[in-house]
């Protein structure tokens, strides 16, 4: 099948399988059998690994096993052409330094006891500092640390095996750290320059020392200053360490998976052994309308009478700012008062919010201060509240957070996970992070558990990336320009556009009262469901929250003519402004007992006319044409797609030779596929026979198409489509390629681009907006020079957007046809907008000839009633 990058592949590996290194890893079984339960298996592989790579003498530095992994791997030189690139993306490559992957919630305290005790039991060294991002995690690890020390059996078993140290003391850097103790601190006491024993503790030993970081994603956040300084301090030559372990269920650069890990257990696995929870993420909601706390509110309520008796469920709601988190807590708390018919400061009870600090810009603290009158300590309340949050005692049902957060959490009754906007989900490592907040598993539930992520459905593809492991890497197929085929390149031309004053509008007469005015359908509740991949349809009902009572918008309404114009105000009583409403609601049998706010947007703009000045003069500026140029094939920007986007919903049609402009990588990528589709019978009894669903491959047949030379006349590698509107409309173009000379599918950005301006549909704005519109295909018709461009739409699909796509590029290119007139070129351009009902007298047109002056049906909608 076809090449397809896993976390997996970028696995450090060695072939030190001496004697020497299995006597010691091999040793301490009875120690990791007694440390762990029968289903923690990975801890113990996981400390294994770490030992094997710490005792081998074979490879000095981390550098060395990279080299050995990079020659062993034939994904990783497709990737990475030369050595040197694939050694760039490790971070610290002269020390012993490895990362460690387990999922969040799956024992990464228990692996950093082992490995910590086992160096120390061995004599590889004499002390180990284990650094962590807050002191929340630091308190967590000491207390579970010293139950481990304290353990009668561990140190038995360790002492029979003449360790040199059975039973290490565990410290703080408040005194100082001798041969055998595990000092466990907060990063930021490795900066302190008094207070902290760790300079005089470490500085010139750290070739005896072991440094283990928790949290290891955050050595190279950039979301925190002082986290920063952690890599500073890890290769501070003043301590010169060798031994450098990092473990992190989120080891994620932005996007790119670490380099230098060694072991992982990956999300996908820990939920198939059942050690977490299983994500349940919305694939589907019914209307993109605002839902505010409801859905999830009620999603609250229907998990806690699933759990009734058994434990209490908590909801998270991930914010990407502390000053959103703490507004987000604030509307929170309001809603579930007035749910629940709790006073304010009862409601606050079951809801806290949780930030690593507040805001440090003065305006965002001042919003603070408008809610919080003691920010501060109710940040600190929070954190004590945290730690036994899920005791039934506890009130707390609700947690506010932030998504880059450096305190640590072992919160086990997550049952719901809200993003609370996508910026709070917009990488691999911020999904990471916030999906681990609710994976740990609540003591004595039966599986299936899932933890439901109530995500925007227009953010799913981010979440489907990480169930499908956070992990995949997104590999991409690239079509552009292809030099070999320039016999099917054709003159392009475009025009530049400069802003001029357009028109001067003077008024002369005041404007009639407003009489109609089309309403935006209003409830003041609904009905909606919203599809688990999990558990399924769930059901919940939406109360509009944005309304006023009529008489309060008749008097929003007397206050904006006021503003507006007083003698306008004294024309419209109270009385009036509210038969207006009254009667364009009833119009269309919509409830006329309240007004939406964005309804009382449409009945404000309806007076806007009237408030026109008379006899003055109102320039209008307009987007004008000016000079003509030539667009140069060979400066169009490659274009990719992801080799997702073939299996859902976008198509390509490709040639023999297509695979040939590829580079390396993508060859055995695209090759791979057209192997399989060649060879669909065998591979789809192969994916049935391994318990694979067929529709997993039906993209072979259903989304790639082969043409031969003669039909492939197009300047580019491959002709990539979205959607089904284009793609039955390429089908159509190949259909009848013996029409024309050249077909040409223009990128969706840059390349060949013209502005248009357009007023939105939303709230009845009379705001002009400004955007870049790229026409779909370019198509040169047989023996003459004259250019087809055509934009595809779906049937009558005729928003405001598309009216003024259409009106500004009619006059574009009848504008860039009068100007090549001017210039004595020879090309002629025609445009056309088309749904797919108007194919095939489209191409009848061409055919016979008259397609000079034709127009789809789509066309005729489009140019009626345009704005």
């Amino acid at each position: 099948m076809s090449l397809k990058y896993k976390n997996d592949d970028f696995l450090l590996r060695t072939d030190d399988y001496s004697e020497k290194v299995l006597s010691v890893v091999n040793k301490y079984d009875a120690f990791l059998d007694a440390l762990t339960t029968a289903d923690f298996g990975h801890i113990r592989e996981a400390t294994r690994m770490a030992i094997q790579f710490f005792v081998s003498d074979k490879y000095k530095n981390t550098e060395q096993v990279a080299v050995h992994t990079y020659n062993q791997s034939p994904k990783l030189k497709i990737r990475y052409n030369r050595l040197n690139d694939y050694l760039g993306h490790i971070q610290i490559r002269d020390k012993k330094s490895f990362s460690i992957d387990l999922a969040t919630g799956t024992g990464k305290s228990w692996v950093i006891y082992a490995v910590s005790q086992i160096m120390l039991a061995e004599g590889l060294v004499d002390k180990v500092l284990v650094l962590c991002p807050s002191l929340t995690i630091e308190e967590e690890l000491k207390i579970k640390f010293e139950v481990f020390s304290g353990n009668n059996v561990l140190t038995q078993i360790l002492t029979e095996l003449d360790a040199a140290y059975p039973s290490p003391a565990i410290k703080s850097a408040n005194v100082p750290i001798l041969n055998g103790d595990i000092c466990i601190e907060n990063i930021h006491a490795a900066y302190q320059r008094t207070g902290s024993s760790i300079p005089d503790s470490f500085k010139g030993k750290g070739q005896r020392t072991l440094v283990i970081s928790d949290e290891a994603h955050h050595i190279y956040s950039k979301a925190d200053a002082n986290v920063k300084k952690w890599y500073d301090f890890l290769i501070n030559p003043d301590y010169d360490f060798h031994y450098l372990l990092g473990l992190t269920g989120t080891p994620y650069i932005g996007d790119e998976y670490f380099h230098d890990v060694i072991y992982r257990y990956s999300l996908k696995q820990a939920m198939e052994d059942g050690i977490i929870k299983k994500i349940d993420y919305k694939v589907e909601e019914e209307s993109d309308k605002e839902k505010g706390f409801d859905e999830t509110y009620q999603n609250h309520v229907a998990i806690q009478e699933m759990y009734s008796g058994n434990l209490k469920p908590i909801t998270i709601i991930i914010t990407d700012r502390i000053v959103t988190c703490i507004q987000v807590w604030n509307n929170l708390v309001k809603y579930i008062s007035e749910k629940e018919n709790l006073s304010y400061d009862q409601a606050a009870k079951k809801v806290i919010w949780v930030t690593s600090g507040l805001p440090s810009s003065a305006n965002e603290r001042t919003v603070v201060d408008g809610i919080l009158s003691n920010g501060e300590k109710v940040r600190k309340e929070n954190l004590t509240l945290l730690k036994s949050v899920d005791e039934k005692e506890n009130p707390v049902e609700w947690i506010v957070s932030v998504s880059m957060l450096t305190e640590g959490w072992d919160v086990k009754n997550v049952f719901q996970i809200v993003p609370h906007e996508q910026r709070a989900f917009n990488s691999k490592l911020l999904i990471s992070q916030v999906l681990g907040r609710g994976l740990r598993i609540p003591k004595g539930l039966e599986h299936p558990i899932f933890v439901k992520i109530n995500n925007h459905e227009k953010w799913t593809p981010k979440i489907v990336n990480l169930y499908n492991e956070v992990l995949e890497i997104e590999n991409k197929i690239s079509w552009f320009y292809d030099e070999s085929k320039k016999r099917y390149a054709f003159p392009l031309y475009n025009l530049e556009y400069a802003s001029l004053q357009d028109t001067i509008e003077i008024k002369k007469e005041p404007a009639k009262e407003p009489g109609k005015v089309d309403f935006s359908p209003q409830s003041r509740k609904w009905e909606e469901t919203s599809r688990y991949s999990e558990t399924g349809s769930f059901r919940f009902t939406v109360e509009n929250k944005d309304i006023l009572t009529i008489e309060q918008a008749a008097r929003q309404i007397k206050l904006f003519l006021k503003e507006k114009d007083a003698s306008i105000s004294k024309q419209w009583s109270i009385k009036k402004i509210k038969d207006f409403i009254v009667k364009n609601l009833e119009k269309d049998d919509y409830d006329s007992s309240f007004l939406t706010n964005e309804n009382l947007s449409k009945a404000k703009q309806a007076f806007g006319p009237m408030f026109r000045e008379l006899d003055k003069k109102a320039p209008r500026m307009k987007m004008r044409p000016d000079s003509l140029y030539p667009l140069i094939w060979e400066e169009m920007s490659l274009q990719s797609f992801n080799e997702s986007a073939i299996k859902e919903n976008s198509y390509v049609y490709y040639t023999k030779d297509s695979v040939n402009s590829l580079s390396a990588e993508q060859k055995i990528l695209f090759g791979d596929f057209l192997k399989d589709k060649e060879n669909y019978d065998q591979v789809r009894e192969k994916v049935v026979r391994y318990g694979g669903n067929e529709d997993e491959i039906k993209f072979l047949q259903e989304n790639l198409f082969e043409r031969t030379d003669d039909e492939f006349k197009t300047p580019l590698n491959m002709l990539f489509v979205s959607y089904e509107p284009e793609h039955r409309f390429a089908n159509s173009l190949f259909n009848n390629i013996n029409l024309f000379d050249s077909i040409f599918k223009s990128p969706d950005k840059g390349f060949y681009w013209f502005p248009y301006s357009y007023k939105p549909d939303e709230k009845g704005s009379t705001h002009v907006k400004r955007e870049n519109f790229n026409p779909d295909f370019f198509i040169k018709l047989k023996d003459k020079n004259e250019i087809l461009v055509v934009e595809i739409k779906a049937d009558s699909d005729t928003n405001q957007k598309n009216k003024a796509k259409y009106r500004d590029g009619k006059a574009h290119f009848d504008s860039l046809n009068k100007k090549l007139k001017e210039n004595g070129i020879d090309w002629k351009y025609h445009f056309y907008f088309l749904s797919p009902e108007d194919r095939t007298e489209f191409f009848q047109a061409v055919r016979d000839g008259r397609y000079k002056n034709w127009k789809s049906g789509l066309m005729q909608e489009l140019s009626s009633n345009g704005k």
